[in-house]
């Protein structure tokens, strides 16, 4: 009994540093997880390439301002589905398939919601000098259903930790889209048109995807109810929608600020930096999960070393970027996005930042705190607007990149500060638990 009791106390003191083949196998999860967003980067940039080289800047930039509006509402639409759904698969609990059926019913309220919104925004919210493309925008609109879906039943295998099945799906979901490109570019003139109905028929290929290969829901009751998940999905819901007002604020700037051809430009560069992202968003998944789990938390000492550690991957990368992109965005996306390669460089490190920040916004959804990141990231805004109106008059369009990058600095200085009040809750509370722990051995032992 009191060894029992002893090595509990042990385990909750200190875990032990798992080392060869346990570690490898800890490790190999996020090693593919990591190889596979990179794929979809590829993936992406590809696509990218494929929008500018079919469409050209002014193509590109109608597109771009065709879709902004549902591309802005697809994640704050969610209002936090993917994250709740996420903490009751990776606790486990519930059966995955249950949870699955209610994950798909809580998908189509809310794309259903959220296109209706999509379709009003877009009527209202598009420029004067840009509202020609009404009619295109209205058909992207139609795209968010899919997407939804796609996230939301995807969202279980994440949080339950099949992450070779989430990996499958997220390829599948980010090669679908220039998949139909390249077969319709081969078959047919591209066109602004078809372009918008292959985004919507891609996102519904991306839903097929998810229903294959899970068993029979007929005779599976929903759990928990799709309006339970709604109703504790909203502060995630409330978080995202402070989230989502700093990361796509530039590029609602830029839809009122900018030119067609502009527009084309600065869009046409956003996949080019998302790489930058990558590794610290893709560390984001597991610091999730391990926040989400009973008995999770961040140490001090590891919240150090994650920091630091990913500081200097984004250091070292944004460097070799700088260093390469000039040469490979003339000759990947031709000399007529020449101008555009000075937006990739304003662009890397905001990029780059911002990976940082949505992994440490991971850990915080994760360990339950999604609301303590709202007044970091509307204080980052008001930095943000605040900046971009002292610079506009000098530096024009670049103003909303600068802007864009003080407030990803606010973002990342605010987050760190909250996840390391986090490490030392977690410190103190894993002491207190070691102390209660042996009170309790000392007792035994008297008695």
């Amino acid at each position: 009994m009191t060894q029992m009791i002893s090595e509990n106390t042990a385990s909750q003191s200190e875990a032990p540093v798992p080392t060869g083949p346990t570690l490898l196998r800890r490790m190999r999860p996020m090693a593919t997880t990591v190889g596979v967003s990179f794929g979809i980067v590829g993936l992406q940039l590809a696509q990218g390439i494929l929008l500018a080289r079919l469409l050209g800047p002014q193509g590109r930039g109608e597109y771009a301002a065709a879709v902004l509006y549902s591309q802005i509402l697809v994640f704050v639409g969610l209002f936090g589905a993917v994250e709740i759904v996420c903490r009751y698969a990776a606790n486990g609990k519930i059966d995955r398939t249950s949870l699955r059926k209610s994950a798909g019913r809580l998908a189509l309220i809310t794309g259903v919601a959220t296109t209706i919104i999509g379709i009003f925004c877009t009527i209202v919210g598009m420029p004067g000098d840009k509202r020609y493309l009404l009619p295109l925008a209205l058909v992207c609109a139609f795209s968010v259903l899919g997407q939804h879906a796609t996230l939301v039943l995807s969202a279980v295998d994440r949080g339950a930790g099949d992450f070779a099945r989430y990996n499958r799906l997220r390829l599948v979901a980010a090669g679908m889209l220039p998949l139909l490109l390249t077969i319709w570019a081969l078959i047919a003139e591209t066109t602004l048109l078809s372009t918008c109905v292959l985004l919507v028929v891609a996102t519904f290929f991306s839903t097929l995807s998810c229903l294959l290969g899970i068993k029979d829901q007929a005779g599976v009751s929903s759990a928990p109810k799709a309006t339970q998940l709604l109703r504790e999905g909203r502060p995630y819901g409330v978080s995202m929608i402070a989230t989502d007002l700093l990361d796509r604020l530039d590029l609602l700037l830029v839809l009122w600020l900018a030119g067609i051809v502009t527009q084309g430009f600065y869009n046409a560069m956003i996949p080019v930096a998302y790489p930058l992202t990558v590794i610290p968003n893709t560390l984001g998944m597991f610091l999730f999960n391990a926040g989400a789990k009973e008995g999770g938390g961040l140490s001090v000492s590891r919240f150090r070393h994650i920091i630091a550690l990913s500081m200097l991957i984004q250091t070292v990368t944004t460097l070799a970027f700088l260093a390469l992109v000039s040469p490979v965005v003339t000759f990947v996306y031709g000399v007529e996005f020449a101008p555009a390669i000075s937006f990739a460089m304003w662009l890397a490190p905001v990029a780059a930042i911002k990976g940082i920040v949505q992994g440490l916004e991971s850990y915080l959804k994760g360990r339950g705190q999604p609301m303590a990141t709202i007044r970091i990231r509307v204080l980052s805004a008001v930095f943000m607007l605040v900046a971009i109106a002292f610079l506009y008059p000098v530096t024009s369009i670049f103003a909303i990149i600068q802007g864009s990058l003080l407030g990803q600095v606010v973002c990342l200085i605010g987050l760190s500060i909250i996840v390391y009040q986090d490490a030392v809750q977690c410190d103190r509370s894993r002491v207190s638990n070691a102390n209660d722990a042996t009170q309790t051995i000392s007792s035994t032992e008297q008695v």
